[in-house]
């Protein structure tokens, strides 16, 4: 590998040169490293250091931000973007992370030991994710554990035992098949058999880190491929097991469908990163029986009526369960599903067209006729939206949230109800 061929991002060189100036450690550790030899820049950057977190701070001034209480790390803000940097750590004792009333200490519930380069690398999941770089001198690998080797095979192998690093956390049974689905790894076979016999255990991880990585599979174009190899496994219904109670039935074939149409999308840049496009693709399926039933549809989809606002809001929560969605992200799934049965109607409404969540029910409702083998010239009559295209993480960065003026509180589908057109969209074939 040419080394001097990984083109890293100009703040990420910067952060390195900067703690390397007051004498610290610094490298780019993890998924950065292992994309960059992939051939793919990565769209996140972390970095590993031998300063402490206070340190790192003193390094950044008002740039950095220390967080995390189970693993704590800083946050510096360089050129606009956040990167996350951590502390060389050492893997805790027994006693050091069984921390909890009646813990057996085998899963790690403090992870704030600090250590050297070395002990960090081999406290690290997987070889593939154990490898450190550094741009300075012209570029330096550090890969103790043959990472580099396991990318040209393709394969995913944990550092240690796996019965032991996956009990551990088990949150890392998902990040393994994540290297499955996204690269077309394989698990080495004590891997593989690690995973089999610890799925129960993925239960056991918080539902908030879950849930996180629930949206990190939800906001890449392979979420498909991830939710097969969970099911493949036998870990699904451990992680989400409203999801794998339903793919064997028609909702999880429509639900498949439609996700297969998001991940191609996706991989094209049409919402890529947006967590609305993705909660709401994948609840479409499970919420739209409900709905119909309660507004007396016989269609695929369902009529408006003032009931359903409430409805599909307790759906989308029931389906997502034990998980617990922003209350922000929720109301947006609600609408984008609410917004779906008026794209029925042979002219575009105005009510629909302003409303904020109008791109993403425009793009679910055109996946959701391809699926159904409908004739898409009439949906194409609606408007395209903006080129401007608002993201849920701009309410972080401090944009301003659009604005809906359509009525005070009033979500869609709560209105008047109208009849389902005479003559809903034909399929290709009939037209």
């Amino acid at each position: 590998m040419n080394l001097r061929k990984l083109h890293t991002d100009s703040a990420v060189n910067e952060l390195v040169s900067r703690l390397a100036g007051q004498n610290h450690e610094a490298w780019i550790v993890g998924g950065a490293v292992r994309d960059l030899m992939l051939g793919i820049q990565p769209k996140d950057y972390d970095l590993a250091t031998s300063a402490t977190p206070e340190q790192v701070r003193q390094v950044f001034g008002r740039q950095a931000r220390i967080i995390g209480r189970r693993f704590r790390l800083v946050h510096v803000t360089l050129s606009g973007n956040m990167y996350e940097v951590s502390t060389f750590r050492r893997q805790p004792t027994m006693e050091e992370r069984s921390t909890r009333e009646g813990d057996d200490g085998v899963m790690i519930w403090n992870d704030n030991q600090w250590g050297t380069r070395e002990q960090d690398a081999t406290r690290r999941d997987f070889t593939v994710n154990a490898m450190f770089y550094t741009p300075q001198n012209g570029g330096e690998l550090y890969d103790p554990h043959h990472g580099s080797a396991d990318i040209a095979a393709k394969v995913v192998r944990v550092i240690g035992d796996p019965m032991v690093r996956l009990a551990e956390d088990p949150v890392r049974i998902i990040r393994a098949l994540k290297l499955v689905a996204y690269f077309g790894f394989t698990l080495e076979p004590s891997v593989e058999r690690a995973v089999i016999e610890l799925a129960p255990r993925v239960g056991l991880s918080s539902n908030a880190r879950l849930f996180e990585e629930l949206l990190k599979i939800l906001g890449k174009p392979y979420a498909l491929k991830m939710f097969e190899a969970c099911r493949h496994y036998g870990v699904l219904r451990y992680f989400w097991k409203n999801l794998d109670a339903i793919w064997d039935h028609p909702e999880g074939k429509l639900m498949r469908g439609l996700l297969r149409q998001r991940d191609e999308r996706a991989s094209a840049g049409i919402y890529a990163k947006s967590q609305t496009m993705g909660l709401a693709t994948v609840a479409l399926a499970p919420v739209a029986p409900r709905l119909r039933e309660l507004s007396g549809a016989a269609s695929p989809l369902w009529l408006p009526a003032p009931e359903l606002s409430t409805c599909c809001q307790a759906a989308v929560r029931h389906f997502f369960e034990p998980y617990t969605m922003p209350r922000f992200l929720h109301a947006r799934v609600r609408d984008t599903l609410l917004l779906l049965p008026a794209f029925l109607e042979t002219s575009p409404d105005d009510f629909v067209v302003r409303h904020p969540q109008y791109r993403y029910a425009r793009e679910l409702f055109l996946m959701f006729a391809t699926h159904q083998g409908w004739n898409l010239a009439e949906v194409e009559k609606w408007p395209a939206p903006p080129d401007r295209v608002w993201h849920e993480g701009d309410a972080r960065r401090g944009a301003a949230r659009p604005r809906f003026r359509g009525g005070r509180g009033r979500a869609p589908g709560s209105g008047r109800r109208r009849e389902p057109p005479a003559h809903p969209p034909q399929s290709q074939e009939n037209a």
